[in-house]
């Protein structure tokens, strides 16, 4: 595997070892389903989904210059698409910072995210547009997994219904206000699967969409 820095591996660690990432969730999902992998780093997220589901459709965004080429080394033969770009609030360029003691820290939002101050130009894709022509070209999104260490805020501009009907959703937050606003919007459709809180403004949570709920475990919900 391509990329295996000391900072990727916490990345790697994180989709495989932890409850960050429920990948049983993807047995839930129906024939081909269309996984988009929002923060892709070098690919492991992706590379475990192929592995678990080898008939999904796999479209990968890492903006990183050199995770991005690991990124393409490793899953450029089973993706169906893979864009070097960051998620944004409109189509652009726009500044990506590199964490110089932590790469996993990049960010295009400067400030705690970003440990240095180095920084390269970016494509910037606006959210809605983007979603919706990734709709257009290959139908519904089955799976939205978002890493993207602040960019995440961008997901809330998407039009009412384009977010609440993604069956299954992995996102991670930075911000007790983002995961507020994010939660008040889907938890009509969705119920919170798993979570991992890291400190008070950071954490990774996995939604399932309310009619995926496995019969079993709906009937221990006590309803008033």
């Amino acid at each position: 595997m391509r990329g295996l820095t000391a900072f990727n591996l916490k990345i790697v660690s994180e989709v495989l070892g932890s409850k960050a990432y429920p990948l049983a969730m993807l047995e839930l999902l129906g024939d081909a389903p269309l996984l988009l992998d929002l923060g892709a780093n070098i690919g492991s997220f992706s590379l475990a989904c192929h592995a678990l589901r080898p008939d999904a459709r796999i479209i990968a965004m890492e903006p990183d210059p050199d995770n991005f080429c690991a990124l393409k080394a490793n899953v450029g033969s089973i993706s169906t698409e893979l864009h070097q770009a960051a998620l944004a609030g409109q189509d652009g360029v726009l500044d990506l910072f590199l964490g110089e003691k932590d790469a996993v820290a990049n960010s295009t939002f400067i400030g705690k995210m970003a440990s240095g101050q180095k920084r390269v130009e970016v494509r910037g894709f606006d959210a809605r547009s983007f979603l919706e022509g990734v709709e257009r070209r290959y139908g519904e999104i089955a799976l939205l997994k978002s890493d993207i260490e602040g960019g995440e805020w961008h997901l809330l501009n998407v039009p009412d219904g384009a977010l609440e009907k993604i069956p299954v959703i992995f996102i991670e937050y930075h911000s007790s206000d983002f995961l507020a606003r994010f939660l008040g919007r889907l938890l009509a459709s969705h119920v919170i699967y798993s979570g991992v809180v890291r400190f008070p403004h950071r954490g990774e949570i996995a939604l399932l969409r309310k009619d995926l709920v496995p019969q079993d475990q709906s009937e221990y919900e006590i309803k008033g």
